[in-house]
């Protein structure tokens, strides 16, 4: 029985106790020096003992009968086996469905399954033995040597690489100590022709000596940052914590569990956000400049030439390009059939600088045809705000009652273009910012 030896143990441990309270209460009775409440707790250690040792003497009894039990079932079921197998081969196959039954099982089961109605058919050596008389061991076969043979478990979770973070890296990141934070920027949103707009008002005139000069002041303005938490939750059984293979606790607080997911779904937001709860992507913002593209659900050379011209001269600018304009960007020619890629190397596999900009091939933009797919930005005019970094707490009380472990994982953080507006040049007309994004045909 499968439980033999745990019900031997269950004794050995009741009679080792019996014996190490019997063994206490002589050391107790054997000083001389011993007071009455030690003399008391000797003759209670010494009925302990005896109560233990009478258990383990149940448990013997209990595990005798169960055996002489199971082994009485044993018998009776492979007796009816037997009976069952000789009617069988007496009765015959009452139908063709019934033989070609008993042919697949032989097939798939093995040997061991042998149908006795079957009659084997040895060729020219007719004193060949019936299959139900094969001895032989195999491992395909459970009952014939398959159950000795352990199946091999690598403990070791796979999961596909997680794609990097984007913009924490290239963005201004600030350290919140409040739930918000306001700074001072200047007021560069003014369209007025003939003047530069990067100063906030200032404005400087030639001008004759001795002669009144013109007064100009700077504009400034706030921008706000407001903490928006970022969450996740997760339970697990105890049992399954105590039991796996793999360390759960290190894959959900590691890169490819809640770090990971948060890290992923910061840099979503950072990009597409609405700004309602939470950060403000650069696709909605209103500092953003969006090209209309020449074709529908295309990317062409001019559109990405057009989005060159409209980007702030800052010299830093990144491409973000969804994953799925790869193939069709690749094949993107130039003027007179130049390739408008800067080729990289064999070796870098595709082409990583795009009108002398690095490309980021991603998920995290939107899909092919729609506005933002493709992104040309300078991440450093965005704002993070960091109010608390990935926490993750794990509880066993949350859950008491139903023996289930707790993770949770929470993020406080805003994100933000410093700039209300695109930059309007001296000519008052063209502008020009740091986030450009390819939109729709008709934008």
């Amino acid at each position: 029985m499968a439980n033999d030896n745990d019900n031997d143990k269950g004794n050995d441990k009741f009679m080792e106790a019996a014996i190490l309270k019997q063994q206490e209460a002589i050391s107790l009775l054997e000083n001389v020096e011993a007071s009455a409440e030690e003399v008391e707790r000797a003759e209670n250690l010494m009925i302990e003992a005896k109560s233990l040792s009478e258990r383990s003497s149940r448990l013997q009894s209990i595990n005798a009968d169960m055996m002489s039990a199971f082994k009485a079932q044993k018998e009776t079921e492979e007796i009816k086996l037997k009976q069952d197998r000789q009617t069988q081969s007496a009765s015959g196959f009452r139908h063709m469905g019934e033989f070609c039954k008993a042919v697949m099982q032989v097939r798939e089961q093995g040997l061991g399954f042998y149908d006795p109605r079957l009659q084997y058919m040895g060729g020219a050596d007719e004193s060949a033995s019936a299959p139900g008389d094969v001895k032989a061991m195999v491992e395909r076969v459970g009952a014939d040597g398959g159950f000795l043979v352990p199946i091999e478990y690598q403990a070791q979770l796979r999961a596909l690489a997680a794609e990097l973070s984007i913009v924490r890296d290239r963005a201004t990141v600030i350290p919140m100590s409040r739930r918000q934070m306001q700074m001072p920027v200047v007021d560069q949103t003014g369209t007025t022709a003939g003047k530069p707009h990067q100063f906030g008002g200032i404005y400087a005139r030639w001008t004759e000596e001795a002669s009144d000069k013109t007064e100009d002041s700077p504009q400034f303005k706030l921008v706000t940052l407001t903490a928006h938490k970022l969450a996740l939750i997760t339970y697990s059984s105890d049992e399954l914590l105590d039991d796996s293979a793999i360390a759960l606790d290190a894959f959900l607080t590691g890169p490819m569990g809640f770090p990971g997911v948060i890290s992923w779904q910061e840099d979503y937001t950072f990009i597409q956000g609405t700004g309602a709860g939470q950060p403000l992507g650069v696709i909605p913002a209103p500092a953003t400049i969006t090209v209309a593209r020449a074709a529908a659900a295309a990317v062409g050379y001019a559109d990405l030439c057009n989005m060159r011209e409209n980007f702030l001269p800052s010299g830093s600018g990144v491409w973000l390009i969804n994953q799925s304009l790869m193939s069709d960007m690749l094949q993107l020619n130039g003027p007179a059939g130049n390739a408008s890629f800067i080729w990289g190397s064999a070796v870098e596999g595709a082409p990583n600088r795009l009108l002398g900009f690095p490309v980021i091939w991603t998920e995290k933009n939107p899909t092919i045809g729609n506005a933002g797919d493709v992104i040309l930005a300078d991440w450093a005019f965005y704002l993070i705000g960091d109010r608390q970094n990935t926490t993750i707490d794990t509880s066993m009380h949350n859950r008491f009652e139903s023996d289930e472990t707790t993770w949770r994982a929470v993020h406080r953080v805003d994100g933000r273009p410093w700039l209300s507006a695109p930059l309007t040049l001296q000519d008052g007309t063209q502008q020009v910012s740091p986030f450009v994004i390819l939109g729709d045909k008709d934008t």
